[in-house]
């Protein structure tokens, strides 16, 4: 295994099988979860993703993991468009993890919080009360912007990140962002100019990322099921590290998130590479710790088959079975 393929794609699949366009339903896909839980390829695997709603429906497959290999959890929040109610249910939904926790010990492990944002105007006191609470049970969390994809887009999203940074630089409890990449029709994928001002916008103000929705793919593509350009999750990281590493621009970030050409991108055994933009292995493994953490994707196996169909990733399996000359 290449050391620099191993940094970029380490915990990078947050399995989200429940939601579109699989749409499991939830026995088929916990116990998928659990298959994959003990696979070769489990390094790649992140925590199962959750709605509150559904969190004490996974009481009857805690069975299915141990100690040893426990149910990671990443949590969703409810939504709410008033900041009363929003604030409510935050308290409720924390309650409902901590109940878990306790009633499930340490075959559980619930690390994460995803939660959209109210379609309000942010204000410190807000993010402070919200990422006081969630440190308090011990969760890492990352905001989502509550916004169309319109002009004004980008707006809201620089206001959003501003108040984020202004609320970690004065406090301990660290929030990220959490950008949607996607979704089951055209109008739901930001342009990548968009993607790129985004991860601009989280670099320049040390916030972590998350993606969700859309990243079924390594490569950016045309799909017909949605009629559009799909982002490529190798296009996504990859544009995120470079960004860090040789502090590249928006147009410079856009061309990377842009690119449909697979031949482009390479790992070789100590680094990644974008035609000329060179990411060394150590480089991946800082970013990914501290800032680009990982993708949400209804799939485990597509984005692990493609890059296998890409020259990618081998097994050790595929390997034994290949014939060199």
């Amino acid at each position: 295994m290449k050391v620099s393929l191993q940094a970029f794609m380490a915990n990078l699949i947050d399995y989200a099988g429940l939601f579109p366009p699989t749409s499991l339903p939830l026995d088929e896909a916990i116990r998928n979860y659990a298959v994959y839980r003990s696979e070769k390829d489990a390094w790649m695997l992140g925590p199962f993703i959750i709605p509150i709603s559904q969190l004490e429906k996974l009481a009857p497959y805690v069975s299915l993991f141990s100690r040893e290999l426990p149910l990671s959890l990443s949590v969703i929040g409810r939504k709410s468009a008033k900041e009363d109610d929003w604030q409510r249910g935050l308290q409720e939904d924390l309650a409902l993890v901590e109940a878990f926790r306790q009633r499930h010990g340490d075959c559980v492990k619930i690390g994460t919080l995803e939660q959209l944002l109210p379609p309000i105007e942010l204000e410190q006191e807000l993010l402070e009360a919200f990422a006081t609470e969630t440190a308090r049970h011990n969760l890492n969390t990352f905001c989502e912007l509550a916004a169309p994809l319109d002009v004004d887009w980008e707006v809201n999203l620089l206001k959003t990140l501003d108040c984020i940074a202004a609320h970690n630089e004065q406090h301990n409890s660290q929030l990220g962002f959490k950008l949607r990449t996607g979704g089951v029709s055209a109008e739901m994928f930001p342009l990548p100019a968009q993607v790129a001002s985004a991860i601009i916008g989280c670099r320049d103000r040390g916030i972590a990322m998350k993606f969700t929705a859309g990243l079924h793919h390594p490569i950016r593509m045309y799909r017909d099921e949605v009629g559009t350009r799909m982002h490529g999750f190798l296009n996504v990281f990859t544009a995120g590290m470079a960004a860090y590493v040789h502090h590249l621009d928006v147009v410079e970030t856009t061309q990377i998130l842009a690119d449909e050409d697979p031949n482009h991108f390479s790992f070789t055994t100590e680094a990644l590479s974008w035609r000329d933009l060179v990411v060394k292995a150590s480089a991946i493994e800082e970013v990914r710790e501290k800032l680009l953490c990982s993708y949400g994707c209804c799939s485990f196996d597509e984005p692990r088959q493609d890059l296998k169909e890409l020259g990618i990733l081998y097994t050790e399996d595929d390997l034994s079975e290949k014939v060199f000359y």
